[in-house]
């Protein structure tokens, strides 16, 4: 039940987001990566809390993705209502780290073309914090590497790319939105790439566009995380409020 509302939100989305910033043709994009969180992680019992276990890859059967902590941190259970039922999603913890972790695989790194990331969301102003990753691979070193990255810093989700131009430059690009989704309760949360052109969608309002120039080599052997940058950095952006459905797709 709740893939399929999920499923309907993304194509919505997409749509809407299509007419305001591509005005072109529809892209027919692959799933390279869904994390539905619906099964307990292995080696768990529900509700948690969790600080370890292993969720399966809807997108890519055999791939996973692993709970990693910091103490005091844990991953537990939480419930996304879908009219009349409900779809599991995960909460992240309130204090120390924990973070999903997607081992590298070459079929995450989009390269140059066009992708898709996307999150349904929940936070309270309690949760907000300066630092909230949803999901990243690679990292933001300038000049020296790359970075597909989603996040909702100061409650205001957000996107960052960075890597090469064909003339071998560096180079970066950002989509940022100024609606809060703090205390709006479960939120579609969608970055994309199409072309040269980067944009954020939040629920069903307009896509912000970036100005940048967003064609950029993003290839990296860096996991894909989910939650924060890593468990136990000193720059962790530990995302503290609920999430559910993260997907990646290429095309």
């Amino acid at each position: 039940m709740g893939r399929t509302l999920s499923a309907l939100a993304l194509g919505a989305a997409t749509l809407a987001a299509a007419v305001l910033v591509d005005a072109g043709p529809a892209y027919a994009a692959t799933e390279q990566l869904r994390l539905d969180f619906d099964a307990t992680p292995t080696g768990q019992v529900e509700p948690g809390p969790w600080t370890s276990g292993c969720f399966a890859d809807v997108a890519t059967p055999g791939d996973s993705g692993c709970i990693a902590v910091n103490a005091p941190g844990s991953i537990s259970r939480a419930a996304r209502s879908s009219g009349t039922s409900s779809s599991p999603a995960l909460a992240f913890p309130a204090a120390g780290s924990a973070v999903v972790e997607v081992p590298h695989a070459a079929n995450l790194n989009p390269g140059t073309q066009d992708f898709t990331i996307s999150a349904m969301v929940k936070l309270s102003s309690a949760q907000v914090t300066v630092g909230a990753n949803l999901m990243q691979k690679g990292y933001y070193t300038e000049g020296a590497s790359s970075q597909w990255k989603l996040q909702v810093d100061n409650g205001m989700p957000g996107c960052r790319i960075a890597g090469y131009l064909a003339n071998g430059d560096w180079g970066f690009a950002k989509a940022d939105s100024d609606i809060s989704i703090a205390d709006k309760g479960w939120t579609f949360v969608q970055c994309k790439r199409r072309g040269g052109v980067l944009s954020i969608t939040v629920g069903a309002n307009p896509a912000v566009t970036a100005d940048q120039n967003a064609a950029l080599d993003v290839s990296n052997t860096a996991k894909v995380t989910v939650g924060a940058k890593g468990a136990g950095l000193s720059n962790n952006d530990q995302f503290r409020g609920e999430l559910d459905n993260a997907v990646l797709s290429v095309g």
